[in-house]
């Protein structure tokens, strides 16, 4: 069951309870879950938290305007939490002012004195004390003043608003309930939304009401538990870094407030050191990390700052790795006063902003167009470095080269990035690629002339679900040998395939009876075998009915080519399966198998042991290269190829056999 309601109705008693539990029966009847203090308030129980928790948790916050609710202090204490929640406000008129005889009823005892102090303050109306920000509200259309309004008609109108933009609203207070969770817990990363829900939360932050009013706003603490959330999935990556320095002026702290604040309502992931620096880590190595891990730096430049040897090191940092950096001017700075490598950089003039909100928003707006321009470029620049760093710092480990899908991006990257146009405004003049990036790309080159796994199968029964299989393995970032991908027109089909078999570490046999009693998978089957590659069966088909088979075959249209078929195995995968196949466990991918669980348990078997299987391969492409240049000398394995060769060669598994067994060729 939900805990979440799509409706919290705020009431005063003296006026409107009959009012109340009216509108809220018909509600309920239709099938809306509304919070309503009658229905949800237990016993013994601290009835403002359950009224707090109760608005936390409804997507709509109806406010019966009535005398004795818009000068009660609790519906006020009410009003005042929705607007803060950034609740969807729905004021329904009911009673505009009570008379004398209504007030006496209430006051026995009241005497004429007492009536006129009483309408001298205004507590016979609703309007004297409403709330400001409902006055803002058109409720025309849902005013239930009895005798006066037909009660249906504004009953419709309401539930007409209740439906307008429902999932939004209910998504606002999905992600709301999860920040106030977040926040409560002292904004533990481990109460952020998991990564299969970043996406839809982002798209969320970013609807664009363009023709209409948004029936709600975020709130500020969502656009920080969304855009968190969307770090902590990226591993800790952002899109922006903020310079900082000591010594800032209370207007310059309230500007970089406010910018940080239109940034997150954008969706825009920042580099924080409040969350980011983490308790009894090293702050310096941290800052460096949150340069590395961004697009962009935003410098807040002034006098100050250019004093600051700290702020002044870290965007020294940011243009040593070539990153966007982009000066926010707080307090003007002289164009000479700038080191060197600032001064062709783009600032934003921020000077004099102040309280100007349109100046602020302009402002933003242009620092916004800034960081979104080439963002694809930015992201990918950042991703690469990371990597790059990371393998140096570990000492440049073949395991942490760019492989498959990443390598070609990177690749590709590469290649715009040394596209120069002469521009100074161009992108990859103003930030091209390090030195370091270039080495990594360059060694991730030789990495992939190799596959993780070749893809064997017969077409027609597994095309669909071979072209399937190749994608997901390559979102998991593997580079897969694929037929309809791998041989390019106008050369040799079968050089083509043997090449790839010979240079993939692992072989998979998609399992169906096309495949089994193809003479060409047959053909692929034995050259894995004869490399003594690893081979990975996975069943995909048993068998396929006589219609399917008389589809593929309309001209023997006879019972008995029906049974001739049957008799030679064509309908099957196991007549004529090669024994080494059905030797081997096989992977279960059948239509009715959990195809999650069996691609989490192919992932895992290309994964054991993959260091050695992949020196299986090097080691073979070096092994064949020699032979086919007549075993001469200079092809031979020397220094610490040679020692690293003979280490493998060595290698053994306690408790399991090798997953592929050297050659006599590797020997």
């Amino acid at each position: 069951m939900s805990p979440f309601q799509d409706a919290f109705i705020s009431y005063g008693r003296a006026d409107s309870l009959a009012f109340a539990k009216n509108l809220n029966a018909r509600l309920v009847d239709l099938g809306y879950d509304i919070w309503f203090d009658f229905d949800d308030i237990p016993q013994g129980v601290d009835y403002q938290k359950q009224i707090d928790a109760g608005i936390e948790q409804a997507d709509n916050f109806i406010f019966i305007i009535a005398p004795h609710a818009t000068n009660s202090p609790y519906c006020r204490k009410e009003v005042e939490l929705a607007i803060a929640l950034n609740k969807r406000l729905i004021p329904i008129m009911h009673v505009e002012a009570i008379g004398r005889d209504t007030w006496q009823q209430r006051h026995p005892n009241g005497t004429d004195a007492d009536w006129e102090e009483y309408t001298a303050k205004g507590l016979h109306s609703c309007f004297t004390n409403l709330h400001p920000e409902l006055q803002k509200i058109n409720w025309n259309q849902v005013s239930f003043k009895e005798g006066i309004n037909d009660f249906e008609q504004s009953f419709q109108a309401l539930v007409e608003i209740f439906e307008r933009q429902r999932e939004y609203v209910r998504q606002h207070t999905v992600l709301l309930n999860a920040a106030l969770t977040w926040e409560r817990q002292q904004k533990q990363s481990c109460y952020l939304l998991p990564k299969d829900d970043c996406s839809a939360a982002k798209d969320w932050i970013q609807v664009d009401f363009a023709n209409e009013q948004p029936p709600c706003q975020p709130t500020d603490l969502q656009c920080e538990f969304i855009t968190e959330s969307l770090e902590a999935a990226a591993g800790g990556l952002t899109q922006v870094f903020f310079t900082d320095w000591p010594g800032k002026t209370p207007e310059a702290i309230a500007v970089m407030a406010q910018v940080n604040r239109a940034l997150r309502r954008e969706g825009v992931t920042i580099w924080s050191r409040e969350a980011d620096i983490k308790t009894g880590k090293d702050a310096q190595t941290a800052i460096r990390a949150g340069i590395e891990g961004a697009d962009n730096m935003i410098y807040w430049l002034s006098p100050n700052a250019l004093q600051s040897p700290s702020c002044q090191e870290e965007v020294d940092y940011a243009l040593q790795l070539h990153k966007r950096v982009i000066p926010l001017v707080l307090e003007s700075v002289e164009q000479a006063d700038l080191p060197a490598n600032q001064r062709t950089l783009h600032p934003i003039d921020l000077t004099g902003v102040g309280e100007d909100a349109i100046a602020q928003n302009q402002a933003i707006t242009q620092l916004l167009k800034a960081i979104k321009e080439d963002a694809s470029y930015h992201d990918q620049h950042k991703h690469i470095l990371v990597s790059a760093l990371r393998w140096d710092r570990q000492n440049r480990p073949k395991s942490l080269l760019l492989q498959g899908q990443e390598f070609t991006l990177a690749d590709q990257w590469l290649t715009l990035a040394n596209t120069v146009h002469g521009s100074s405004a161009n992108i990859q003049s103003e930030f091209p690629a390090t030195d370091l990036q270039r080495i990594y790309i360059d060694a991730s080159q030789a990495m992939n002339q190799f596959f993780d796994a070749f893809i064997s199968y017969g077409r027609a029964d597994s095309k669909e679900f071979a072209t399937q299989l190749h994608d997901q393995l390559a979102a998991q970032g593997l580079n897969i040998w694929f037929d309809q991908n791998d041989i390019p027109l106008g050369v040799d089909f079968q050089e083509q395939i043997n090449a790839g078999i010979e240079k993939s570490h692992n072989f998979i046999f998609v399992i169906a009876p096309h495949s089994v009693n193809s003479p060409y998978c047959r053909k692929e089957i034995e050259l894995a075998l004869a490399l003594n590659k690893r081979i990975l069966p996975i069943l995909h088909v048993e068998t396929i009915s006589r219609e399917t088979w008389q589809q593929r075959n309309p001209r023997r249209t006879q019972e008995s080519d029906w049974e001739a078929a049957q008799e030679k195995g064509e309908h099957s995968s196991f007549t004529n399966m090669h024994p080494e196949i059905g030797k081997i466990n096989w992977v279960y991918f059948r239509e009715n198998d959990d195809a999650e669980a069996a691609l989490n348990g192919l992932m895992e078997l290309l994964h054991q042991h993959e260091d050695y299987v992949k020196e299986h391969t090097e080691i073979l492409a070096k092994a064949l290269t020699w032979e086919r240049n007549r075993k001469q000398v200079e092809y031979l394995l020397v220094g610490d190829e040679r020692v690293t060769a003979e280490a493998w060669l060595r290698t053994r598994f306690i408790d399991q056999p090798l997953p592929c067994i050297p050659l006599d060729l590797h020997c």
